[in-house]
């Protein structure tokens, strides 16, 4: 059996040694090692997108891995891709390490420096497992999802009043409408808001979940609160101070107990740093950052998406940025903020109405929007976009309009109706250099015909022409000249003449002839 092995690690050294030995296993097929955890982990899930067969089957992971710790590391991978086998390798292989490594779902430990017949026989129990899990899959479920479980999805803002914990909330509000079971987290740990929009109050938050080791669906429960407009809310903490409670050890064991639960889970992590929302923020699926269509908020997302990219957090190509409170008459339009920022733009745009907000903002009942708001057409819009919503939610909210929008509605008639004439002109033109075109053709094998007959007739200009007019349509032969003679070097030559048609007949004239020239052997004897 062919073991197919990735190893991860960012010791070059230890790279080479551990290649070398995973090479000269019998049956093994070592690829490239991966430098960090975020390669490691987008390589697995590129894998898994056409099914567990295309997953290797052994990952070793050496424990200076970074930026991820290495046992958050193994168990992210036991737990989105289960079938396979993950060996972690350290210089400490003590009863210690060895209960922390297979609490974390590692198959095996090997210590350092390494040694052919330990590294073989936990290679072999490791591909021996993942053989197993795989069979017991079956054919039926051979199509592993890139994640075990639900879409994480996690939303920042470039800077403080952009309208983050807004987009966060009726993201999962669509996402409970189309039917799916949906989780909303406020990770912004010292200025959450959600339960003020909300209009919440409950005592448990989730900085109450960041010393259990262990977060089972009955912690959850007693942590979470279930909101009437759906879905299940872990809040940030009342006491701000206590959001430093929250590690990212914490927010990886929070997220992955939701993820297993919840089919959409939605993270508001607010507009600044810490451990906790940034490891939200390269464990999401979906990375959502929100900004206005400003100087100030566009710098702002900028510098957060270098930020991200330096800390190896999210590649600036895996963000989708969404522009709010957006208007047509902006300088800045959502291509520009793609092209200064580098991420990839939604298509979806929050319209710019904060008299539609305002009511349910003061009155902390967010869920209440009007289903007309533009502004939750355009956010659920984006929740389509994002695939959080099956589509049975967004005709209750798709193209409506408020009179906020009627200004850009008859902007955007005026132009069709200015540019219609000259797209009509353009494609007039068009039509006329294709006939143009086509005449230089026609031309061209009338003349052909012409001289092949002539070449065999005894009166070469009467069958010259009869042979070019028979084979040219009808706007073409009516004005079609041709000339066909014989040479004194024993040669035919015949010029056919053609007038260019019109594409409207009668409108105008087109003076524009043209002309087909051939020459052949005269086949018929000289009297």
């Amino acid at each position: 059996m062919t073991v197919r092995i990735v190893a991860g690690t960012s010791d070059p050294d230890a790279a080479r040694a551990l290649l070398g030995l995973l090479g000269q296993l019998p049956g093994a097929e070592p690829a490239p090692a991966v430098h960090d955890s975020t390669a490691l982990l987008d390589l697995l899930a590129r894998a898994a997108e056409t099914g567990v067969e295309d997953l290797p089957e052994v990952v070793v992971v050496h424990e200076t891995i970074g930026p991820m710790p290495a046992l958050d590391l193994v168990r992210d991978i036991a737990l989105r891709f289960p079938a396979v086998g993950v060996i972690l390798l350290t210089p400490d292989p003590g009863p210690a390490v060895l209960a922390a490594a297979m609490n974390s779902g590692a198959r095996g430990v090997v210590g350092l420096p390494l040694s052919y017949d330990e590294l073989g026989a936990r290679v072999d129990a490791a591909a021996t497992w993942a053989a197993g899990v795989r069979r017991h899959l079956g054919p039926q479920r051979a199509a592993l999802p890139a994640v075990a479980g639900g879409t994480v999805v996690a939303v920042a803002g470039a800077k403080g009043g952009v309208g983050t914990t807004v987009t966060a909330v009726h993201l999962a509000l669509a996402a409970h409408a189309s039917g799916r079971s949906t989780a909303l987290v406020d990770l912004d740990l010292q200025g959450g808001d959600i339960a003020s929009y909300l209009d919440v109050q409950f005592r448990r938050s989730v900085a109450d979940l960041a010393d259990i080791a262990d977060v089972s669906s009955r912690v959850l429960h007693d942590a979470m609160y279930v909101h009437e407009s759906g879905p299940a809310l872990l809040l940030a903490p009342a006491d701000g101070e206590r959001g430093e409670d929250v590690t990212d050890r914490a927010a990886r064991l929070v997220l992955a107990a939701l993820r297993q639960r919840y089919e959409v889970v939605v993270v508001d992590c607010g507009t600044q740093m810490t451990s906790a929302n940034a490891a939200a923020v390269e464990v999401a699926d979906t990375a959502v950052l929100v900004t206005t269509p400003d100087v100030v908020a566009v710098r702002a997302a900028k510098r957060m998406v270098r930020m991200w990219d330096r800390l190896q957090i999210r590649k600036p190509q895996d963000t989708t940025t969404v522009v709010n409170r957006h208007t047509r008459a902006t300088e800045i339009q959502p291509t520009l903020v793609g092209r200064i920022t580098g991420t990839r733009i939604a298509a979806s745009v929050v319209p710019a109405a904060f008299r539609e907000l305002q009511p349910v903002i003061d009155a902390g009942r967010l869920h209440d929007l009007d289903a007309r708001s533009t502004v939750k057409a355009g956010i659920w819009s984006l929740a389509g976009e994002l695939g959080l919503v099956t589509g049975a939610a967004l005709p209750a909210v798709r193209g409506k309009k408020s009179r906020r929008g009627g200004g850009d509605r008859g902007q955007v008639t005026l132009e069709t109706l200015g540019m219609t004439p000259i797209i009509l002109i353009t494609l007039i033109l068009v039509w006329q250099a294709v006939l143009t075109g086509y005449t230089f053709t026609l031309a061209g094998n009338a003349a052909d015909e012409a001289a092949r007959a002539a070449a065999v007739s005894s009166d070469p200009q009467s069958a010259g022409a009869d042979a070019a007019s028979s084979d040219l349509p009808g706007a073409w032969s009516g004005d079609a000249h041709t000339d066909a003679h014989r040479n004194g070097d024993g040669t035919v030559e015949a010029t056919v003449t053609l007038k260019v048609p019109v594409l409207f007949p009668g409108t105008i004239d087109f003076p524009f002839h043209v002309h087909g020239h051939a020459k052949t052997v005269n086949e018929r004897p000289t009297p």
